[in-house]
């Protein structure tokens, strides 16, 4: 709870939940999400308790929705940020068990199942990102298996998830890609 909350607490979420996100900032932090996401879809070993779940494609139809709509189209986007690239690493190398990987799509896909919401009536374009098919199945094929064992490696998700909320507000001053 503490970590979610902490995540919940940076600059970038609050932008997020503003509905007054940049196109360019919000695209930016698609391609860093569609980089993680297909991280954990594409594992090696383990598989999505539904594959309803997958984010992937959903993803990528919000970038190329954005990409197509926004009016310069030679957009530096494809930069992943460091938070992101250790997070790839992680799953392609530190997850080595079923309950590890769980951890992994309880944070991300349970939170998409929820707040992803919310969200999704606040930021640029369609959001299909956040869009599932019967939500309450799905968070149910992913309740049935957590237990207590995976609290490290759920701890470890959130702490990714702010790491990449800093890393996207930075570079939102960095750009200057502040609405006035």
């Amino acid at each position: 709870m503490q970590q979610h909350q902490n995540a919940e607490r940076q600059k970038f979420a609050s932008i997020l939940m503003s509905g007054k996100i940049p196109i360019i900032s919000y695209l930016r932090y698609l391609i860093n999400q569609h980089a993680c996401y297909s991280a954990l879809e594409n594992h090696y070993t383990f598989k999505l308790p539904d594959s309803r779940l997958m984010r992937v494609e959903n993803i990528q139809k919000d970038i190329d929705e954005l990409t197509q709509n926004h009016r310069n189209k030679n957009l530096e986007l494809d930069v992943l940020t460091p938070s992101t690239v250790h997070y790839i690493k992680h799953v392609h190398e530190d997850i080595t068990t079923f309950d590890n990987f769980m951890a992994h799509v309880y944070v991300r896909y349970l939170g998409d199942l929820r707040g992803g919401q919310i969200i999704a009536k606040k930021v640029p374009g369609n959001g299909c990102y956040y869009s599932f098919e019967k939500p309450h199945e799905l968070a149910k094929s992913i309740y049935r298996h957590l237990n207590d064992d995976m609290a490290d490696e759920a701890r470890l998700v959130f702490d990714y998830a702010t790491r990449l909320f800093v890393e996207m507000y930075d570079l939102m001053v960095e750009n200057n890609e502040f609405s006035s």
